[in-house]
């Protein structure tokens, strides 16, 4: 499943579904201009429909965690495990 440099492969995104496209340009326009987190659970569109129900929590101002807190979170928990999306 992962490449030589142990990293899993992403999708392509000339290769997305049309729902998935859509979600990815969701992704640009109101998170990030970095796709790698995307395009990796884009192999897997069920688990990026759950993820994405979360992020849409978190970041959409339902959750009592100010989204703010939360991605100091995210990037703490991606560099203590060397986390490269």
């Amino acid at each position: 499943m992962a490449n030589d440099r142990g990293l899993l492969p992403k999708a392509r995104r000339d290769e997305l579904t049309e729902p998935l496209q859509k979600m990815l340009d969701r992704w640009y326009r109101n998170a990030y201009e970095d796709d790698n987190l995307f395009l990796t659970m884009a192999r897997r569109p069920d688990l990026l429909e759950a993820t994405w129900g979360f992020i849409r929590y978190i970041y959409g101002g339902q959750s009592s965690i100010e989204p703010e807190l939360f991605e100091l979170l995210r990037v703490r928990l991606a560099w203590a495990n060397r986390c490269v999306h």
